[in-house]
């Protein structure tokens, strides 16, 4: 029963983590094309790869599937503050 409740644990932590999609669909600016779009997509998703990671834990198992959504989480916001920088808007969700 432990077992299924932590896989159940897991699973819903899991399901919290951020992916960056870098496809020309979340974020517009005027008078800007998809290609300087994805240019500057690649960049900010490069400027921030490392933003996220937290000191290594030596327990890993658990630990990792609480410490793994929140590097995505700080990895996502600076994703978004880099976006704003260069004069990007997200797109409204439809």
């Amino acid at each position: 029963m432990k077992a299924a409740s932590l896989l159940v644990g897991v699973v819903l932590l899991a399901g919290c983590t951020r992916v960056i999609d870098i496809s020309g669909s979340e974020w517009r600016r005027p008078n800007t094309g998809h290609p300087q779009l994805t240019w500057d997509q690649v960049e900010c998703a490069r400027a921030t790869e490392g933003v996220g990671d937290l000191s290594d834990t030596v327990v890993g198992g658990v630990v990792d599937a609480i410490v793994v959504p929140m590097e995505d989480r700080r990895r996502g916001a600076a994703y978004d503050r880099c976006m704003t920088a260069k004069g990007y808007a997200p797109v409204a969700a439809r």
